[in-house]
């Protein structure tokens, strides 16, 4: 029983000291994401960088307000711009390399993440980002640490990138103008779509294959 008592109140006191080194913070009325209680945040000209020393990484979070005509149509615009964004980083660090880049899908909205890996000369460091792009502001989250402590930084990683919340109505209307053509549909819907279509173009070549043997069959009859 004392043992069973003791386990909880390590539990208790971990929460507790969990929910005193970090807190939720507010980016805009859209965007939020949780942080270590001393974050530090610099405005510079509309642009508002967050950062913080964690137990085990560093964070830095950037929020930068998008030029006001630059509206995207396509899916195709929105990857453009998370590589100009990967060109970017990779053309200020010449020695660093790109890993694990990728597309995914968090509350509704595409966001890319990827991984810079650093060679200091003293050790390897690893910058995990996550770009997230809405019409009016761009939003990067990073997390860096050295590769030697990836397996202690794996957890933290995972609960700071968890910690980005936006509301359940901001999805990809947000971020291009075409969103929702093909996604409104279900898979069911796809199929039968594709089902339909597939049978009027069968039937297109039948009849027409069936004209043409009668058309045959007459020629044959005036011979």
């Amino acid at each position: 029983m004392k043992k069973i008592i003791l386990s909880f109140s390590i539990l208790f006191m971990g929460l507790a000291a969990h929910s005193q080194t970090s807190k939720k913070v507010k980016l805009d009325s859209v965007v939020s994401v949780t942080l270590p209680v001393d974050y530090r945040k610099i405005d510079t000209l509309g642009q508002q960088t967050y950062s913080a020393n964690s137990q085990y990484g560093y964070i830095i979070v950037s929020r930068v307000p998008n030029p006001d005509n630059k509206v995207l149509k396509k899916e195709k615009e929105l990857k453009n711009i998370f590589k100009e964004y990967i060109f970017k980083v990779q053309a200020s660090l010449t020695n660093g390399t790109i890993t694990n880049s990728k597309d995914t899908i968090i509350n509704k909205l595409e966001v890319h993440d990827f991984v810079l890996r650093t060679d200091t000369g003293t050790g390897v460091q690893l910058r995990k980002f996550r770009i997230l792009y809405t019409r009016p502001v761009t939003y990067t989250f990073q997390y860096l640490y050295d590769e030697s402590r990836k397996e202690v930084a794996d957890k933290e990683m995972k609960a700071f990138f968890n910690g980005i919340k936006s509301p359940p109505e901001l999805d990809g209307t947000d971020q291009y103008l075409t969103f929702g053509k093909w996604q409104g549909f279900s898979g069911t819907q796809i199929v039968i779509a594709v089902a339909a279509l597939l049978i009027i173009i069968f039937v297109i070549l039948v009849v027409r294959k069936k004209r043409q043997k009668d058309l045959l069959i007459d020629d044959l009859y005036k011979q």
